[in-house]
């Protein structure tokens, strides 16, 4: 349920939720750009609106200016209406380029108290020469007007101006916020992919390891794939996978143990009757009859090696059910193995060059014997008389290698592929005693100790590499629910 939670239900909307976040963040830093680059515009544009009508309205208002004191001076000399009507209208077009120029924003209070002052001093004399007739003082008003109107148009100028200069400051600054805003987007993006490719890569490699597990034989381990619904759905097949083959590989054992079992009573016997017979207990024997008797008991010896082999393989297989994993000294154990080598080694004068120090594992110690064992006792087999087997013992870290050469002919390039399956002999190697279950069953015990053995490409003889982990895999089989 919890994975239900954490998880799309299948591995395309997984995908396309990646994609999603991936553009997700592009999709907000186009839209911040978009939004302020419309910011940007208006304005931009209402700067220059501003300007172009900042700079009409101070020659308009000049002009007015002008055409009011012309018509004021021509009505002082004629005295006619028609003057002052004409001073009337020009006024007010004044009047309507004041207010357009007090509708310019940002103006400051100050400049506005200034324009409505204006208006109210050039109205207070207007209303003097309508009632009175006197124009002296609007005279003066107008005079007074154009200077203090040119003014008040210069400190707008510079207000517009300055406000240009920071419309430019922070035209690059936010030049500058969007470059960081893409660049953000940028890197918040691939973040959003790495961690979707690192989860993706994290979900398939669990699948590849529970496939591998169970290419190598790993069975006990309980497969429970977390991730997207279809992911678990594989699981639970693979899952279903491991205890079918564990059931047949249980059937396959008990199978071979039975087997075994009931060839050993009367190989026994026959082995037995062997032997009477060339103690000659029955009466003498011609020397066809002893070669015939030599043959019975050599192939049920023979026979009788195979089914103690094939029950130390199963047994083999089923070690990681029953190791008991302890600190064990591996130098000790090359060395104890040794001495029971030496003797046989010693009759073809095969020498052992050992390398090692004192290195402690947590292993299984019969288990590990045995693994020690067959690579001395096959060493042994493949080397020519005289020869040297090379041991090596080396700790790599959290992991611990044990090498063994020897210098016989070693393994032909066809066989490397099958050396390690149970039984099978080379054309190379039919000259030699054995029934092929020594690397086979070396190999079940090192892969019990979640190990390798490894054959190495080498130039003379053959090179076999154990590499075991220093602390203890405990295995713990889980039970089916």
């Amino acid at each position: 349920m919890a994975a239900m939670k954490r998880y799309p239900r299948s591995f395309l909307q997984l995908i396309t939720f990646g994609h999603i976040l991936f553009a997700l963040p592009l999709l907000i830093a186009s839209g911040y750009v978009f939004f302020t680059l419309q910011v940007l515009n208006s304005h931009y544009r209402a700067a220059i609106e501003h300007a172009s009508v900042s700079s009409r309205l101070s020659g308009e208002l000049e002009e007015d200016l002008l055409h009011m004191e012309r018509n004021l001076r021509r009505y002082v000399v004629l005295k006619d209406a028609e003057s002052l009507n004409d001073y009337v209208a020009v006024r007010t077009e004044w009047q309507g380029h004041v207010g357009t120029f007090s509708r310019l924003s940002p103006l400051p209070e100050q400049i506005l108290n200034e324009i409505q002052a204006q208006l109210a001093l050039e109205n207070d004399a207007f209303v003097v020469l309508r009632d009175t007739g006197s124009s002296q003082r609007l005279q003066g008003v107008i005079d007074e007007l154009k200077l203090r109107s040119q003014n008040s148009l210069d400190e707008a100028r510079l207000i517009m101006e300055s406000q240009q200069e920071q419309f430019l400051k922070d035209s690059d600054a936010l030049s500058t916020r969007l470059m960081l805003a893409a660049g953000s987007s940028v890197l918040i993006a691939f973040c959003c992919l790495w961690a979707i490719r690192k989860l993706l890569a994290r979900l398939i490699g669990r699948f590849e390891r529970a496939l591998l597990r169970l290419g190598k034989g790993d069975l006990q381990q309980a497969i429970e794939l977390d991730g997207p619904g279809d992911l678990r759905w594989l699981g639970r097949w693979l899952e279903w996978l491991r205890k079918r083959l564990l059931s047949l590989e249980e059937g396959r054992a008990q199978v071979l143990r039975h087997v075994s079992h009931e060839l050993k009573t009367p190989l026994a016997a026959m082995h037995e009757g062997a032997s009477l017979l060339a103690e000659e207990i029955s009466g003498p024997l011609t020397p066809d009859q002893r070669r015939i008797v030599s043959i019975l008991q050599s192939n049920s010896r023979r026979l009788q090696d195979l089914i103690e082999g094939l029950l130390r393989l199963q047994q083999a297989g089923h070690a990681a059910e029953r190791i008991g994993f302890e600190v064990v000294r591996f130098d000790l154990t090359i060395e104890q193995v040794l001495e029971t080598c030496r003797l046989i080694a010693g009759e073809r004068r095969i020498q052992f060059q050992c390398v090692h120090s004192e290195t402690e594992i947590v292993a299984g110690r019969e288990a590990l014997m045995t693994i020690v064992h067959n690579l001395l006792s096959n060493a042994i087999k493949f080397s020519p008389d005289g020869g040297c087997v090379s041991i090596a013992l080396v700790q790599d870290g959290e992991k611990v290698i044990f090498d063994v050469i020897d210098q016989g002919a070693g393994v032909p390039e066809t066989d490397k592929l099958q050396i390690f399956e149970p039984f099978y002999r080379s054309a190379a190697s039919r000259h030699v005693a054995g029934i092929g279950l020594g690397l086979a069953i070396a190999r079940e015990f090192v892969l019990a100790h979640r190990g390798e053995l490894l054959l190495i490409d080498s130039p003379t003889g053959a090179h076999f590499r154990v590499v075991l982990p220093l602390s203890a895999p405990y295995l713990r089989i889980q039970p089916d629910v």
